[in-house]
């Protein structure tokens, strides 16, 4: 067995019942991209859904791990998912390594796929957030931007090898019209939005709503000062 690696967050999923559970909402026959495939537990269970898997591990030693032991419908590639291309693809499907999680999904976001993902269950606290919340934020924004979020179930950390000290949860998310045209521009106008987070809104844009504070716009209010106020 390949020995994990603290600094990439590694917390291998070892419960074949959640990995079946995670495939089985993924369409027949669809390709699938898969990033931190691990020791391979989600990816045999996409495998046999799916017309091809691939996997994108940057650790070489998994890697080679898993490539001995998955079917020929599953492609491990070695790389950076946050830095490399990605390959085409219907959808996607990963137990999100902890360490990068808000950075994939920024970047799932961008390429809007269709997705269902398991995430410490912070994350997804923080991508179904309403507005007011304290877990409403930049992250939920881009997230909704382009997908409808629902959080299926909750995941004990006993699933792991080794258990993470928390709870995760998995999330489909389901895509949507992008609330923009420029979703680049968007995320760096709500990371200064949000920089700012308890400030009167209208203090940051005059056109804001009265009264409340960047934390309580709603994501059609964001919108709307993002079209007004963007400089």
């Amino acid at each position: 067995m390949c020995m994990r690696r603290r600094r990439l967050g590694q917390h291998f999923l070892r419960d074949p019942a959640i990995a079946e559970y995670i495939a089985g909402l993924v369409p027949q026959g669809s390709v699938v991209l898969e990033v931190g495939p691990g020791t391979g537990t989600l990816t045999l269970a996409l495998a046999k859904r799916a017309s091809k898997v691939i996997a994108i591990e940057i650790d070489r030693a998994l890697a080679a791990y898993l490539s001995a032991r998955v079917p020929p419908n599953v492609e491990v590639l070695i790389g950076d998912a946050l830095a490399i291309d990605w390959p085409k693809a219907d959808f996607f499907a990963s137990n999100i390594p902890y360490s990068i999680s808000s950075p994939l999904l920024l970047k799932l976001s961008s390429v809007h796929l269709p997705a269902v993902v398991m995430l410490q269950r912070e994350v997804a606290e923080r991508i179904s957030a309403p507005p007011g919340s304290d877990a409403y934020g930049r992250l939920t924004l881009a997230v909704r931007c382009n997908y409808d979020v629902e959080v299926l179930r909750v995941v004990p950390p006993w699933v792991f090898s080794p258990p993470p000290r928390v709870y995760s949860a998995i999330v489909r998310l389901t895509p949507h019209t992008p609330c923009v045209d420029d979703f680049k521009s968007f995320e760096k106008f709500t990371s200064m939005l949000f920089s700012q987070r308890r400030k009167i809104a209208r203090k940051v844009c005059d056109k804001a709503p009265r009264g409340k504070r960047v934390y309580e716009l709603s994501l059609e209010e964001v919108v709307d000062l993002f079209r007004q106020c963007r400089y």
